[in-house]
């Protein structure tokens, strides 16, 4: 199974601190919403860090097969 770390836009308040620690997977779309990048692997300790600095706790990780 891939892991692909999801945004709840919802939830989200564009503090842009996931593409400040991480550009290479988390970008501003052109509708100003975080985006995640279509990758085949993600690195997980980068994207680990920007999980638990979140301030909305709004970045998971989520299984696809």
């Amino acid at each position: 199974m891939k892991r692909v770390p999801t945004v709840e836009l919802s939830d989200c308040v564009l503090c842009e601190l996931c593409t400040d620690l991480c550009p290479e997977v988390f970008v501003i779309n052109t509708n100003d919403y975080v985006q995640v990048t279509d990758l085949d692997t993600y690195p997980q300790a980068e994207v680990d860090d920007v999980i638990k600095n979140c301030p909305a706790d709004c970045i998971t990780w989520e299984e696809q097969p």
